[in-house]
């Protein structure tokens, strides 16, 4: 499970959230909701491991997250911004993925899932944002671990898309994984997910030293 005990963010000297506590245990899904500037983001990034919380911990199955502990290769994160090179085909941009991960039997699956086959010689910077968000999402197939981390997963997505990728996340809690989503708002199409609310930004507070 991953468990987050009084957790602190900050975006400069400027308190985000503190004491924020929950549990993600195997086979959930939890949606972080919150306004514009409500920390959603720098949330998932400190799960991640990426940048360091202002207090309390973040553990999966005991052990800390960090960027160079063993557990963070069992997480795949993708943004709100696909992190993606807009020079590289979404070819090389799967292989790249699939290379990181030794998965390059993945990458297949991965295309035909989001219907990547007609795009594969197209470079990222030339796709439409509904294209781009889908390659971006693959990151999720190809890597194929065990906790998926995602920020604003139906943002610039069509119905049917978002219809897919609903599929794949509710499959991938099914199977035993643990989704974290961050969005702006409750969303129906995870009626049994677990809500963690952050509370409207705090002013003049700053973050503990």
């Amino acid at each position: 499970m991953l468990e987050c005990s009084g957790v602190a963010c900050a975006r400069g000297d400027r308190l985000l959230f503190d004491n924020l506590s929950f549990v993600a245990k195997s086979g959930s899904i939890t949606l972080v909701i919150g306004n514009n500037g409500s920390g959603k983001t720098t949330l998932l990034r400190t799960i991640m491991g990426l940048i360091p919380a202002a207090s309390g911990s973040i553990k999966l199955d005991g052990e800390g997250i960090t960027t160079s502990s063993g557990c963070i290769s069992q997480i795949t994160y993708v943004g709100h911004k696909p992190a993606c090179t807009g020079n590289m085909t979404v070819q090389e941009i799967l292989e790249f993925w699939a290379q990181c991960k030794n998965s390059s039997e993945l990458t297949d699956a991965a295309a035909c899932f989001f219907g990547l086959y007609p795009i594969l010689d197209v470079r990222f910077k030339n796709l439409s944002s509904g294209w781009q968000k889908r390659v971006a999402l693959s990151r999720l197939l190809v890597s194929n671990t065990r906790v998926w981390v995602v920020d604003e997963p139906f943002s610039n997505l069509d119905p049917d898309a978002v219809a897919l990728v609903q599929n794949l996340i509710l499959t991938r809690a099914e199977r035993g994984g643990i989704v974290i989503l961050a969005d702006h708002k409750k969303s129906d199409l995870f009626i049994d997910a677990q809500i963690v609310q952050l509370p409207p930004q705090i002013a003049a507070h700053t973050a503990p030293e």
